[in-house]
């Protein structure tokens, strides 16, 4: 279900707000039901930064070891489905089934501008080269697990501890998944 073009506006100043870790930026999203279905419609809006990013680590990766272009898509696309499907039960867990759809309708939306900041330091860590460069992809996993543990906080409205588990199990799946798309290239 595509959204309406001020729905797509709205929600990426909502996650543009959130990416300067301004709390307001809840406040743009559409926190419904056919909200919660069109905000994957930011997987779409994100692809294309995804496959230059592909292309780019494709090139840079040494020629034995290269990826297919699909199985890097059947890894975006697991992305997009199976950390909302673990969510499901997480937050049943955490006893904040009422938050869940909220949460999922910001991450998809974050996801634009998070793919597009992973797109451009890259690509500036990979032209510095270098001890720089191996630094500048550490310091932008710090940014991001500092983004995943403000939202996941704001929106699930639960602890540091509880925040902690959530953020962890997101990155633990990413783990999986890479480690079985590994498997199958």
């Amino acid at each position: 279900m595509i959204p309406p073009r001020t729905e797509i506006m709205t929600s990426l100043f909502g996650a543009w707000c959130l990416i300067r870790f301004d709390p307001r930026g809840l406040n743009y999203f559409n926190h419904t039901v056919d909200g919660f279905w069109r905000s994957f419609f930011a997987a779409v809006i994100a692809l294309p930064l995804f496959l230059t990013l592909s292309i780019i680590h494709a090139h840079e990766a040494e020629a034995g070891r290269s990826i297919s272009t699909s199985i890097h898509l059947l890894r975006y696309a697991l992305g997009w489905v199976v950390f909302p499907a673990v969510m499901v039960i997480l937050t049943r867990l955490l006893d904040r089934t009422g938050h869940y759809a909220s949460y999922i309708i910001v991450l998809n939306w974050m996801a634009v501008p998070q793919w597009a900041l992973v797109l451009g330091v890259s690509s500036v860590g990979m032209a510095l080269g270098g001890a720089v460069g191996d630094l500048i992809p550490m310091l932008l996993l710090v940014l991001l697990l500092c983004y995943d543990f403000f939202v996941t906080r704001l929106v699930l409205n639960i602890g540091i501890g509880k925040t902690v588990l959530v953020v962890t199990i997101g990155v633990l799946l990413g783990i999986i998944l890479d480690a079985l798309i590994l498997r199958l290239s």
